[in-house]
C-alpha cells in the first residue's frame, strides 16, 4: 500500500522537545526537589509528561495530514499491546503480584508504536530538519557539561588522585554518572553528524568537552560504545582512504604508547576504567536471577517488565537488569525480544535507504546502533514504555531515522511552508 508523505521539518525539533518533556520530573527531582524520585508523585509525573508528548505529537500530525494508517502497521502496533497483555494474564494465572504500572503500560505501548513509529511513516524530515534535531541534542548536552563542569569544579580538577570510582558522582543534573554518560553517548553521535555536515572546528571543541565529561562519568560501558561507534564510522566512512587510515591509526598507537609509559594515567585507567577487580559489578548476579526467573515462569512471555523490576529489586538488587536483552525476555519473553529485533530490523533498513542518499549519515546511523546493540549487553535500553530513556532512545534511534529515510521518498509532497 502506498503512503502518501508529507514533509516538515519542524517535526524534527517537536520531537525534541518531546525528549526534553521528558527529561522534566528527573530535573525537578534533581535540582529543584530532592527526593523527589522516590515518591508517587515522581511515577505520576512521568506518566504526565509522556501524554503530554503524546497529546503534543497526535495534534501535530492531525493538523499537518490525513491519518491513512496501513492495516499491517495497525495490526503491528495492536500484536506489540496484546503480547504484553497475554503475559501479564499468564503471570497473574501462576499467581505472580503484577505491578499495577504493568497495567498501564500495555496501552502505552500502543500508543508509543503508533505516535512514533506508524504515523511517522506518513511524514518526513529533510537534512536540515535533521540539522535541528541533531544541534539540540548536542546543544542540550553542551548545557549538562557545563554545569557538570561548575557543580563539580573542584572535584573534577582533582580527579586523578581518587582511590575510589564508586565515591564520585558527577552526574550533572542527571540520576546518576551513568544516565549522563549514556546521553554524552548520543551527543557525540550529534556532534559527528554536524562535523561531517558543516565540517566546523567548532565541532572539535564540541568533542574535546563531551570526552571530558565522559571520561569523569567513569563509565566503562559508556566510554566502550563511544570507542566502537567512531571505530565503526572510521572504518567504514575512510575504507577508500588508506592513507587516512593509517595516519590515524599512527596517531592513536601513539597517545596509546605514551599513555602506556605515562605510570599515573595508566594505573588511573587501569584502576578507574578497567577495574579488573570488581569484573561485572554484580551484573552477573542479576543476570543469573533473570535466568531463573525465566525458568521458573515462561521463556517464551516472561512475566512483565515493571513486574520483574520490582520482584528483583525485592530480592536487594537494583530494579533493572543491566542488560536490554535479558530485561525484554524477562518482561515479553522471547516473543517481545523477537518483535523489539523486527523494529530494529525494519530501521536498520532505513538506515540503509539514508545511506544510498547520504552515505555520512548513513555511515553514522549503523555505527551508532551498533554501538547500541553493545551498549545494550551491559545496560537497560528502553523503547517503548514512559519516562526519559524510552523517549530518548526510541526518537534519536527510531522515530528520527524513519522520518529522515522518508525523505528520500519520490512522493514525498512539501509542506514546509505550513509547518
Amino acid at each position: 500500500m502506498h503512503i502518501e508523505v508529507k514533509s516538515n521539518d519542524k517535526l524534527g525539533l517537536i520531537l525534541f522537545y518531546c525528549i526534553l518533556i521528558s527529561l522534566t520530573p528527573i530535573l525537578i527531582s534533581t535540582i529543584l526537589i530532592p527526593g523527589f524520585r522516590s515518591g508517587i508523585l515522581f511515577t505520576l509525573s512521568v506518566g504526565s509528561m509522556f501524554f503530554i508528548q503524546a497529546i503534543l505529537l497526535l495534534i501535530y500530525f492531525i493538523s499537518h495530514a490525513k491519518i491513512k494508517l496501513d492495516r499491517s502497521l495497525f495490526l503491528f502496533a495492536w500484536i506489540f499491546m496484546t503480547s504484553q497483555a497475554i503475559t501479564l494474564f499468564v503471570s497473574s494465572l501462576t499467581g505472580i503480584q503484577i505491578n499495577n504500572f504493568d497495567l498501564i503500560n500495555v496501552f502505552v505501548r500502543f500508543i508509543s508504536i503508533l505516535l512514533f513509529v506508524c504515523i511517522p511513516l506518513q511524514f518526513s524530515i529533510s537534512k536540515k530538519g535533521l540539522d535541528s534535531f541533531m544541534y539540540s541534542i548536542l546543544m542540550l548536552g553542551l548545557v549538562a557539561c557545563a554545569y557538570n563542569m561548575i557543580v563539580n569544579f573542584n572535584g573534577i580538577l582533582s580527579i586523578t588522585n581518587i582511590n575510589n570510582p564508586y565515591a564520585v558522582n558527577f552526574k550533572s543534573f542527571f540520576t546518576n554518572r551513568n544516565s549522563f554518560a549514556q546521553f554524552l553517548f548520543f551527543c557525540i553521535i550529534a556532534n559527528t553528524y554536524l562535523y561531517f555536515s558543516k565540517k566546523s572546528f567548532i565541532n572539535w571543541a564540541c568533542y574535546f568537552i563531551l570526552g571530558l565529561n565522559l571520561v569523569v562519568t567513569l563509565s566503562r560501558t559508556v566510554t566502550a560504545s563511544v570507542c566502537i561507534f567512531l571505530l565503526i564510522f572510521f572504518m567504514l566512512y575512510f575504507r577508500k582512504k588508506v592513507l587516512t587510515q593509517i595516519f590515524t591509526l599512527i596517531s592513536v598507537g601513539f597517545l596509546l604508547f605514551i599513555i602506556y609509559f605515562n605510570q599515573k594515567v595508566s594505573n588511573f585507567i587501569v584502576e578507574m576504567f578497567i577495574r579488573e577487580d570488581t569484573g561485572t559489578s554484580g551484573r552477573s548476579a542479576i543476570w543469573e536471577t533473570g535466568f531463573q526467573i525465566l525458568d521458573q515462569s515462561s521463556f517464551t512471555v516472561g512475566i512483565g517488565y515493571l513486574t520483574s523490576t520490582s520482584l528483583v529489586a525485592s530480592m536487594g538488587f537494583p530494579n533493572q537488569f543491566h542488560n536490554f536483552y535479558i530485561e525484554t525476555l524477562v518482561g515479553g519473553g522471547f516473543i517481545d525480544l523477537f518483535l523489539h529485533l523486527l523494529i530494529f530490523i525494519f530501521v536498520l533498513n532505513k538506515v540503509k535507504t539514508i545511506y544510498k542518499n547520504d552515505r555520512s549519515t548513513g555511515t553514522i546511523y549503523f555505527s551508532g546502533f551498533l554501538g547500541l546493540l553493545f551498549y545494550a549487553f551491559f545496560e537497560s535500553a528502553s523503547f517503548f514504555s514512559m519516562g526519559y530513556v524510552d523517549s530518548l532512545f526510541r526518537i534519536f534511534f527510531i522515530t528520527i531515522p524513519l522520518l529522515y529515510a522518508n525523505s528520500f521518498n519520490k512522493g514525498i509532497i512539501s509542506n514546509e511552508g505550513k509547518g
